[in-house]
C-alpha cells in the first residue's frame, strides 16, 4: 500500500506555481499552437470588473520595529556599496499588516516567528520607483500546500499599489525567465503572466534562456513593438529571431517615460547561458550574439535620448554581470540574473552601476527609489520579500488566474502531452485492486489526507482566501493529487490518471475515478504485474514487485515533498501519520 500516501498530499495542494511553486511545479514545455498570437483570453468581462474594486486599506503599522540578524554581505561576498540602502526589515512583533484577510492581533507568525517589518521603511518619496523581478520560473503563484509561502502575482500587484497609494511614479521591469519548460501549459501562463505583469504597469520585459526556449514563431506570434494596445515589448539588444533584426523583436532599447523622469534600457542574454538551455528544436531559429558586439552601440542609441537613469537587464552570473558594470560603467542600475533564489538582499559594490539580484521564483523583488537632488544617495535599494502578512491577493490578478485554469480546461492541457511508459511495463489498477489483500492498510490509507488528495484540489490553498478556483485541471498539480504521474517531470503514465472527460475510452473513464487521490501505486509501482504474479502463484516474484524500504520511502515522498511544496516536510514525522500494515 502507499505507505507514503498521506505524505505526498501535504504537498499537493497546488503544484501550479508552482511553483513550482510551487517546485513541483512551475511551468510545463512544448506544444502549443505557435502560431496562433491570440493575448491571453482572461475573461475580460471580469477582469475589467475586478480593476475596479477597492484594495484593502493599508492598516497603521505599530511602533517597536526591531531589525532581525541578516548578512551584511553583497552578492559578491563584499560589503554593500555605503552610499546604498538596504532595508531588510524584520521584526518579532505582530504587525497591523496591509492584508484585509488578517485582522489585528490575529495573525499567524511565520514558521521562523519573525514577521517582516514596514515596507520601504523611512523612505522620503522617490522622483521615480522602479520595481525589478525575474527568473519568475513558471510560479506565478506559490503552491497551497504549506501556508505562509513567499511570493504570487497576486500578492506583487498590492506592492504596487501600496506604492502608488503613496503618491508614488512607479514602473516595472522583469528580467525574464518567466516560465520553466516549453510544452503547451507553459505558453499559456507566459500569456497569462504576460497578461498580469501588463497591470501592475510593467513596460519592459527582457526575455531570459527560458523564455527563448519557447521557441521563436511563439515569440514573434506574442509581440508587435508597434501596436498601439499597450503590449509588453520584448528587450534583448543581442538577441535575433530567424536571424532577421529588423523583425523590431526583441528590441534593442527602449526608453521609459515615468512622470519627469526618463529611463533608458537594454537587456543581454549570455551565450554561456542561452546557447547551451536551448532545446536543438528551436535553436537554429534564435541567435545569440556576444554581448559586447551590441551594448556599444546600444549605450550610445540610449544617450542620444539624454536619459535621467541608464538600466541594464542582464540575464547572466552575477560574476560576469559585474565584468559588464566594469566595462560598461555609464549604467547606473544592472539587474542580474544567476543569483541565490534568495538573495541577501544587497547590491554589488562597482565603481558606479549598482548590481542587484532579485532571486528566483518569484518570492522577491527589488524596488530601487530614484533621488536625483541626492549626491550621497541617488538611489535606494531594498529587496522586498512578498508575504502574506503584507500584501493582499488582488483581485483582479485572480482573475486572471481564473481564466489562466479555465483555459487549462478548455484546451485540454492535461491530454497535451503525450503519455510515458512506467519502467517495469506494469499498468496502473488503483487502490481498490489493493483492498482485496491488504485490507487493514487501505483502510489506514482510507482515513489519511492522500486518500482526498484529488478533492483538495477543488477548495482554496491553505491559508489563503476561497476564491472558488478549482484546479482539477492543471498538470502541475494533478502529478502530486492523482495517481499514475512523474510528479518531478509532471508527466502521465501511460495508464494513470486522466480526467474522465479527456479519457480516450470507457476503461479510461472508469480509471479516472478509480485513480484519484494519492495512493498505494505511487510508492510501489503499478499493481498489474503484482497481481498477475499472485494469481500465478508466484508470490516471492510478486512480493519483490511492489517491495519498497523505508529508504527508498523516502526518496520517493520527496518527490512531491520538496522544497517549494512542503519546505517544512520532515520524513519521520510525516510517517507516522500515514504508515500501514497489514496483509489479510
Amino acid at each position: 500500500m502507499s505507505f507514503v500516501s498521506r505524505l505526498l498530499l501535504s504537498r499537493t495542494a497546488i503544484v501550479v506555481y508552482l511553483f513550482a511553486v510551487s517546485a513541483t511545479l512551475g511551468s510545463l514545455t512544448s506544444g502549443c499552437d505557435s502560431t496562433s498570437g491570440e493575448s491571453v483570453s482572461v475573461a475580460q468581462a471580469d477582469v475589467a470588473q475586478a480593476k475596479e474594486g477597492v484594495q484593502s486599506k493599508p492598516k497603521a503599522t505599530p511602533d517597536g520595529w526591531r531589525p532581525s540578524k541578516r548578512s551584511q554581505k553583497g552578492l559578491d561576498g563584499q560589503d554593500p556599496n555605503s552610499n546604498v540602502t538596504n532595508a531588510v526589515h524584520h521584526t518579532t512583533r505582530p504587525d497591523a499588516a496591509n492584508n484585509a484577510e488578517n485582522e489585528p492581533g490575529k495573525i499567524k507568525l511565520p514558521p521562523d516567528g519573525i514577521l517582516p517589518g514596514p515596507l520601504l521603511k523611512d523612505w522620503p518619496k522617490p522622483q521615480v520607483a522602479l520595481m525589478v523581478s525575474g527568473e519568475q520560473v513558471g510560479y506565478i503563484e506559490p503552491c497551497g500546500c504549506t501556508e505562509m509561502q513567499h511570493g504570487g502575482l497576486a500578492r506583487r500587484a498590492n506592492l504596487v499599489k501600496q506604492m502608488k497609494d503613496r503618491g508614488w511614479e512607479v514602473t516595472a521591469f522583469d528580467l525574464g525567465n518567466v516560465v520553466k519548460r516549453s510544452r503547451q501549459q507553459s505558453k499559456i501562463k507566459y500569456q497569462v503572466s504576460m497578461a498580469m505583469l501588463k497591470d501592475m504597469d510593467y513596460s519592459i520585459m527582457a526575455l531570459g534562456p527560458k523564455d527563448l526556449s519557447l521557441g521563436a514563431e511563439f515569440l514573434l506570434s506574442q509581440h508587435n513593438p508597434d501596436a498601439k494596445d499597450g503590449s509588453l515589448p520584448f528587450l534583448a539588444a543581442n538577441v535575433t529571431l530567424f536571424g532577421v533584426a529588423e523583425l523590431g523583436t526583441p528590441l534593442a532599447t527602449r526608453v521609459v517615460k515615468v512622470g519627469d523622469t526618463t529611463i533608458g534600457v537594454t537587456s543581454i542574454v549570455s551565450p554561456k547561458l542561452g546557447l547551451k538551455s536551448l532545446p536543438e528544436s528551436v535553436k537554429k531559429d534564435i541567435q545569440i550574439l556576444d554581448p559586447h558586439a551590441v551594448l556599444p552601440k546600444a549605450l550610445d542609441q540610449l544617450k542620444a535620448s539624454k536619459p535621467d537613469l541608464l538600466v541594464l537587464l542582464s540575464h547572466a552570473v552575477p560574476e560576469e554581470s559585474k565584468q559588464l558594470a566594469e566595462k560598461y560603467s555609464d549604467f547606473d542600475l544592472i539587474i542580474t540574473a544567476g543569483g541565490p533564489e534568495d538573495p541577501p538582499g544587497t547590491p554589488v559594490r562597482t565603481k558606479k552601476p549598482m548590481i542587484v539580484s532579485t532571486g528566483q521564483k518569484g518570492k522577491h523583488v527589488g524596488v530601487v527609489g530614484f533621488y536625483p537632488d541626492s549626491k550621497e544617495q541617488p538611489l535606494r535599494f531594498e529587496l522586498v520579500t512578498i508575504d502574506q502578512i503584507r500584501f493582499a491577493e488582488t483581485k483582479v490578478m485572480v482573475e486572471h488566474m481564473r481564466a489562466y485554469q479555465d483555459r487549462l480546461h478548455k484546451e485540454r492541457v492535461v491530454a497535451a502531452e503525450l503519455p510515458i511508459k512506467y519502467p517495469s511495463g506494469a499498468k496502473f489498477v488503483g487502490a481498490s485492486a489493493c483492498a482485496d489483500c491488504h485490507t487493514t492498510a487501505h483502510e489506514i490509507w482510507e482515513k489519511t489526507a492522500h486518500a482526498h488528495a484529488f478533492e483538495s484540489l477543488k477548495y482554496a490553498r491553505h491559508g489563503q482566501k476561497d476564491h472558488g478556483i478549482s484546479r482539477v485541471y492543471d498538470a502541475e498539480c494533478l502529478s502530486c493529487h492523482v495517481t499514475g504521474w512523474e510528479p518531478q517531470k509532471v508527466l502521465r503514465y501511460d495508464s494513470g490518471f486522466i480526467n474522465a472527460e479527456f479519457a480516450a475510452s470507457d476503461h479510461d473513464k472508469k480509471m479516472s475515478e478509480l485513480l484519484k487521490g494519492q495512493q498505494c501505486e505511487n510508492c510501489h509501482g503499478p499493481g498489474s504485474r503484482h497481481i498477475a504474479l499472485i494469481e500465478d502463484d508466484r508470490i516471492e516474484e510478486a512480493r519483490k514487485e511492489v517491495r519498497m524500504t523505508l529508504e527508498e520511502a523516502k526518496t520517493m515522498c520527496y518527490k512531491c515533498h520538496d522544497l517549494d511544496n512542503s519546505p517544512n516536510f520532515e520524513f519521520d514525522k510525516y510517517w507516522e501519520k500515514v504508515k500501514h500494515y497489514g496483509l489479510d
